[in-house]
């Protein structure tokens, strides 16, 4: 039985064009497998972090069986941060409406789908929501942004990131989630590269908490991995934004150069993004610039320079326990709904800068993940033109947006309209 969504609009915050959102916290009590590495350090400096890249991309090498001493269960309540947002104008009543859950990756956190810079022209939500009438929750992944903090190599990896989003997706169903309280009949996952691979292992392990999933900035094709973190130059989260990343109290002084100063002048034309501290320890790990940051996410030519720096100013860390834990992924999915898999045509992580080149019949190296989903009702391999891993920061990203809705109201994962 599904209980009626009663929201107070007056409730909501963050209004933007035709959208109303919400920014709350979402405990979650959960528990996982994971990976138990003490044959290895945590990187304690950036040449630290430099040897681990080294190790971690060496052919012939697998870091991870190195570094494995066994398994163990991790268990705990943690605080999700999340933005939900529903179209305005519905009379802060709804019936039943689809609900679309997004899982940023690497380098991003939950703003990924509703970017402010230029205001809001790249907002996935904004198409999401605006024009098609979908809700969505965004959520800051375990162990990123404000959600909860753990020990970056053997508490924050994969496996447990999986049953956040699996408890996040049941609180939906059953209408427990906080503040919202709504049973939705549909829920759909969307998910951009290790946010992609979270949202396959969560239709591997639970097929039934899907009715469709879109796998963005996403391939089977783990070859180019080492190019990627190569070229991201990784270093030390605290070290490499230690106003930003490290402790509150270097928070407070850059926030009073800010307003004292007016830092925000010498960006100009560039839109500076709100000052935030995380406080990261030692074991989350960031590029090292926006030249970085470019090479790793970006298509040149077809960006706003402004963006780039912006991505730079509100980047986020990986912690080395992600890194290590990839290989927790199923071998295949049973799930039986639609799947829509959309990458970059030059996505360099997961294609090698040219995801046509397949040396193989195959129309995209992307087109290779039909094997995961034998029982999908449709899948499709969409390469989206002129465009990187980071697929919303480029110049055609509301193109994407649309052709990623048309493809779920074309399944019948219908919108509230």
């Amino acid at each position: 039985m599904h209980v009626p969504f009663v929201l107070s609009l007056s409730l909501l915050a963050g209004s933007v064009a035709a959208k109303t959102c919400h920014n709350f916290t979402i405990p979650v009590n959960i528990s996982s497998r994971n990976f138990v590495f003490n044959n290895i350090a945590t990187p304690q400096t950036n040449l630290d972090t430099t040897t681990f890249v080294q190790n971690l991309t060496t052919q012939g090498r697998n870091l991870v069986a190195d570094a494995l001493t066994g398994y163990a269960t991790v268990a705990g309540i943690y605080n999700i941060s999340a933005q939900f947002c529903i179209p305005s104008g519905t009379n802060a009543t709804l019936k039943n409406p689809t609900v679309q859950v997004l899982t940023h990756g690497v380098g991003f956190d939950k703003a990924y789908w509703d970017l402010p810079y230029n205001n809001y022209n790249y907002s996935y939500v904004d198409t999401a929501v605006d024009q098609y009438g979908y809700c969505t929750l965004a959520y800051d992944r375990l162990g990123i942004g404000r959600s909860s903090h753990g020990d970056p190599k053997n508490e924050i990896q994969l496996p447990l990131e999986v049953q956040a989003l699996a408890a996040i997706t049941r609180m939906l169903r059953n209408g427990t989630l906080p503040t919202v309280n709504h049973a939705f009949s549909k829920v759909i996952h969307v998910g951009h590269s290790y946010g992609a691979l979270q949202s396959y292992a969560l239709t591997a392990m639970y097929p039934d908490l899907s009715d469709g999933i879109v796998l963005t900035g996403y391939s089977t094709n783990g070859t180019f991995t080492g190019l990627f973190f190569a070229g991201a130059n990784l270093q030390q989260a605290n070290l490499n934004q230690p106003l930003r990343f490290g402790s509150a109290s270097n928070y407070g002084v850059f926030k009073a150069f800010v307003d004292n100063f007016a830092l925000v002048d010498l960006v100009t034309p560039l839109q500076m993004a709100p000052v935030e501290s995380f406080n990261y320890v030692n074991g989350y790990m960031t590029n090292a610039n926006a030249n970085s940051q470019q090479y790793m996410f970006l298509q040149p030519g077809y960006f706003d320079p402004g963006i780039l720096y912006y991505g730079e100013q509100t980047k986020q860390p990986v912690a080395i326990g992600e890194l290590l834990s990839v290989g927790a992924l199923p071998a295949m999915s049973t799930f039986k709904g639609p799947v829509l898999v959309f990458t970059g045509s030059t996505d360099l992580p997961f294609c090698g800068g040219d995801c046509l080149n397949t040396g193989t019949s195959a129309p995209s190296i992307p087109a290779t993940a039909r094997a995961l989903f034998p029982n999908a009702s449709v899948f499709e391999a969409y390469i989206q033109p002129n465009t990187g891993h980071g697929l919303n920061f480029h110049y055609n990203a509301t193109a994407g947006y649309r052709y990623i809705q048309d493809f779920l109201m074309a399944q019948k994962l219908e919108s509230m309209r």
